[in-house]
């Protein structure tokens, strides 16, 4: 430590006239300096400045020495503090960039998912109910709905709902599921009411409670149903509206903009099914166009040649009945041939489209379904017994077969009473058969028509080539069978 005296500095000649002046000019006479050390090492100085010639006490030294002391302390407190600030700092963003981290790659394994399943899914319907389950279950959502804009009707049709962890389609026979939690009574043309995310073309969160468009029967509605909160996202290609999501919660949420961009991202991905799903359709109503002209014109042009011939035909047999009668018979025979002729080709190009589904290929599926369907509810004892190497059939022959099969099984019930019921259908080399057999009253194939519906199975059959027999008996049931011929797909 020095105790300096002003008179005494020891500065060169020309600088002391200046030094001193300044301090005089500021009433300094002496001043105590003071070192600051940390750590073995000077950092600094204490100065402090007197207005006059003094002597210092040991015990002021001492306090001047004590107070740099302090003011050493201070700064090494102070530094580091500076440093332990610094690092929690860098902790939490470092914290942060690992939970942000991790919310992108949540969002992307998000995405992919559903890119994938766009893909992939054949039914676009489906695809776009995964995007609403993803959407709900990365929101910690309940329930979602899809909402399609008309813009004939300027009105937005409910589309898919997912719901109590199910996808729901919004069609009439899902309309009593539905009913009370997303329409009002089974009404599926009801309008979106929320429209503001509409409107303003951004994500909007409309707050059950205090939003003030919400009109009252509908928070009341809301209320009931536990809802808190709901999500609108506008569904946008370009400028134009396509459609909404309405998310909704159960609690009160205030959404964080990353969760904003993710649902944007699915509200984007689902914009590009609906297109795809438009397109899809656009294209199939334009091939069944064309497809029905051309098979039109080919009607058209079977029929008029069977026609044209038969009209010749029987210009013929009308000469030949002043010239020859006995000739008449092969004329007559002739026409019958061209009319059975031109009759087959019209079926076969009516049953070009008719059924257009493939899904008939796959019988044995089909029949279980029609079988379980119109039996579910009756006292009758079934069974489906499959015979032989199944194989894909024609969609014609599956559908026949079909409706052979729902015919039966609508008698037997209506007219058999009886206990049980087996269906078998049997794969054979070149053929299907299929029988329905019950243990009901039966019935005298003698002077029996056996109604409609007999006459439209065995109609059926012929037209497939097949052969159709019936067997029954007072009190001992009823077996149909038919059977037609095959040809396997290469």
């Amino acid at each position: 430590m020095l105790v300096e005296d002003v008179e005494q500095l020891p500065y060169a000649p020309e600088e002391i006239a200046k030094i001193r002046g300044w301090y005089v000019k500021n009433g300094t006479q002496k001043f105590l300096n003071v070192p600051v050390i940390i750590d073995d090492r000077s950092i600094g100085g204490l100065v402090i400045f007197f207005p006059a010639h003094r002597q210092f006490s040991e015990s002021q030294i001492e306090f001047g020495l004590a107070i740099a002391r302090l003011v050493g302390l201070a700064i090494v407190v102070s530094r580091q503090a500076e440093i332990e600030k610094q690092t929690a700092i860098a902790r939490e963003q470092e914290k942060a960039a690992q939970v942000r981290v991790v919310q992108i790659a949540r969002a992307n394994a998000t995405l992919k998912q559903t890119l994938d399943v766009l893909a992939t899914e054949p039914k676009l319907e489906l695809s776009l109910g995964h995007v609403l389950k993803v959407t709900s279950a990365q929101l910690n959502s309940s329930s979602s709905a899809l909402w399609f804009y008309d813009p004939l009707a300027d009105t937005f049709v409910i589309h898919t709902v997912y719901l109590d962890g199910n996808i729901v389609p919004a069609t009439p026979e899902n309309a009593p599921l539905l009913s009370g939690k997303w329409i009002r009574g089974q009404n599926l043309s009801a309008d979106l009411l929320l429209k503001k995310h509409i409107r303003d073309r951004i994500p909007v969160i409309y707050q059950v409670d205090d939003y003030p468009e919400i009109p009252a029967p509908m928070r009341r509605h809301m209320q009931r149903l536990g809802i808190k909160t709901l999500l609108g996202i506008p569904l946008l290609l370009g400028s134009e509206i396509i459609g909404s999501f309405t998310i909704r919660f159960d609690q009160k949420r205030l959404l964080e903009p990353d969760e904003l961009e993710l649902t944007q991202a699915l509200a984007h991905q689902a914009t590009l099914a609906i297109q795809l799903l438009k397109r899809a359709e656009q294209a199939k109503q334009a091939a069944l166009y064309v497809e029905r002209n051309r098979l039109a014109g080919e009607i058209h042009d079977t029929l008029a040649q069977s026609f044209t011939s038969i009209s010749i035909q029987t210009g013929v047999a009308r000469w030949m009945l002043q010239q020859d009668p006995t000739a008449i018979e092969s004329i007559l025979n002739r026409i019958n041939d061209i009319a059975q002729s031109g009759l087959s080709e019209a079926r076969r190009s009516v049953w070009e489209i008719y059924p257009t589904a493939q899904e008939y290929s796959n019988l044995i599926d089909k029949l279980s379904q029609s079988v379980d369907r119109l039996t579910c509810d009756a006292c009758i004892q079934v069974s489906v017994q499959i015979i032989g190497t199944p194989f894909e059939v024609s969609p014609i022959v599956g559908y026949n077969l079909l409706k052979l099969t729902q015919e039966a099984i609508t008698n037997s019930l209506k007219h058999a009473d009886a206990n049980t019921l087996s269906i078998i259908l049997t794969y054979s080399d070149r053929t299907v058969s299929l029988s329905i057999i019950d243990d009901g009253r039966g019935f005298q194939l003698e002077g029996e028509s056996g109604g409609f519906g007999l006459l439209s199975m065995s109609e059926r059959t012929d037209r497939l080539g097949g052969k159709f027999a019936i067997n029954s008996s007072l009190g001992l049931g009823t077996e149909i069978r038919v059977e037609v011929p095959i040809k396997l797909k290469v």
